[in-house]
């Protein structure tokens, strides 16, 4: 029998507290949306680095924070940078937390319009404009930014069940908080987990981060990695130490990512907030959020009801479908990874109709 133990909420949150946006932008395109969307074949293949040299080498230190944001909330990195291009023409950044929180903010408000509007054929030229009025900029795009791309299409992610693990190892029990949108907004595609409840500077070294699914990792800084995966899929995994992965490895499901930081400034090293140590994990499909709950996606253990808005911490109304210790609270430490361990033999596949209980391993 697994002890039930209720912990403090942890959680982290990416807001906007820069100035007024507003979002009244009715044309031509400055931005195509395709040129907006990030998907998980851009984070392969794009090199922000690289685009840095050519259109703001001044901006160079700032590519952890500008691939992290770009890749947490799901913006292409060359939009972000035509926008930082206004805010700093000249300035030569040094990386200070200062600078860092610009682009956190930054890379913040465009994601807002940018979701507030989507579907509307001007949601990016919104966002951008939104932002540039806010920060009084004057913004010149390339001529190329208006153009469309080929994408795939923005639909409805497929439904997926006993493919995702949890985001830690197989056989450790954590908790979990409430689902929620990357900018504490919008499509709750976004869960926080910890191991036990820990203060600042309490050692979390006995915890460790792992990968959800096979794929391909990118080390965005100290504190961020995505792992890319087949079909259309990508995890983003924040407040993360002691990285256990290099830049573009090819990682298998449950292998080591990292620990999850016990110190704030590691734990936002690229900006945001974070009330303690734990993980903050979110999903996306093709450049769009997913929004979690047990209708469309599980975790192989478990599944997640998501309750009602953003980090719905109430039982009644929020909580984790785990398929063999039943109903677990959002901050019980009662959510065991008995996924089955990479490459074992499935001995029933009826996961297709979400069933996905079948897949234990450990009994009731």
């Amino acid at each position: 029998m697994l002890l039930a133990l209720a912990l403090p909420a942890l959680a982290s949150q990416s807001t906007y507290t820069g100035p007024t946006l507003v979002a009244d932008y009715s044309g031509p395109v400055l931005v195509d949306n395709s040129q907006m969307r990030y998907t998980g074949q851009d984070m392969l293949s794009f090199s922000t680095t690289d685009e840095l040299w050519r259109q703001a080498p001044n901006l160079m230190a700032l590519r952890p924070a500008i691939d992290t944001w770009s890749a947490m909330h799901a913006i292409h990195p060359r939009v972000l940078i035509q926008v930082l291009k206004g805010y700093w023409p000249d300035h030569e950044a040094v990386g200070s937390r200062r600078e860092i929180e610009v682009v956190h903010q930054i890379a913040t408000g465009l994601a807002l319009i940018w979701l507030q509007h989507e579907g509307d054929g001007l949601a990016a030229s919104r966002a951008v404009h939104a932002v540039a009025n806010a920060y009084g900029l004057s913004l010149s795009f390339d001529d190329r930014l208006a153009e469309a791309r080929e994408l795939p299409p923005s639909d409805a992610a497929p439904a997926v069940f006993g493919w995702f693990q949890p985001p830690w190892e197989i056989g450790d029990t954590w908790a979990g908080g409430g689902v929620h949108g990357d900018t504490g907004t919008g499509i709750r595609n976004a869960l926080d987990y910890w191991g036990e409840y820990r203060v600042w500077g309490e050692d979390t070294s006995q915890w460790w981060v792992a990968a959800m699914q096979a794929g391909t990792a990118r080390v965005w800084s100290i504190c961020s990695v995505s792992i890319i995966h087949a079909d259309g899929w990508t995890t983003t995994y924040y407040h993360l130490e002691n990285i256990q992965l290099i830049d573009f490895q090819i990682v298998e499901r449950n292998d080591i990512v990292s620990n999850y930081a016990n110190d704030l400034a590691t734990a936002i090293c690229q900006g945001g907030s974070s009330t303690g140590p734990h993980l903050h994990q979110a999903v996306y499909h093709d450049g769009d959020r997913v929004e979690i709950n047990e209708t469309n996606l599980d975790f192989t253990a478990y599944s997640h009801h998501p309750g009602v808005g953003q980090y719905d911490f109430n039982c009644d109304t929020s909580w984790y479908n785990h398929f063999t210790v039943g109903r677990v609270c959002p901050a019980y430490d009662q959510l065991l990874n008995n996924a089955p361990l990479p490459h074992s033999e499935i001995f029933s596949d009826d996961f297709e109709d979400g069933h996905t209980n079948a897949w234990s391993r450990v009994e009731p």
